[in-house]
């Protein structure tokens, strides 16, 4: 059975992987009429990186982390008043 911290790493590799984009290095095409194809590709690939990560603070971040640091918060102090001018 995997884990997912595993399925996550894995997830990164092949992002990883995806990043050296060498196939779109020659091509000149531009995507919506002014964007390089290679532009275009990373940013959608940046939207995919991006969901990694909250994956990862999803399902591997530790909660103890949470935990400890809500017993420690203390409630905002309210405003003082000031004064009627």
């Amino acid at each position: 059975m995997t884990t997912p911290r595993a399925v996550i790493a894995a997830y990164f590799a092949v992002l990883f992987v995806l990043h050296q984009d060498f196939w779109w290095k020659a091509d000149a095409t531009l995507v919506l009429g002014v964007l390089p194809v290679s532009l275009a590709y990373h940013a959608v690939w940046t939207l995919f990186v991006a969901f990694g990560w909250w994956l990862v603070g999803r399902y591997c971040w530790p909660s103890y982390l949470d935990e400890a640091d809500r017993a420690t918060d203390t409630p905002p102090a309210p405003p003082a008043a000031r004064p009627p001018r």
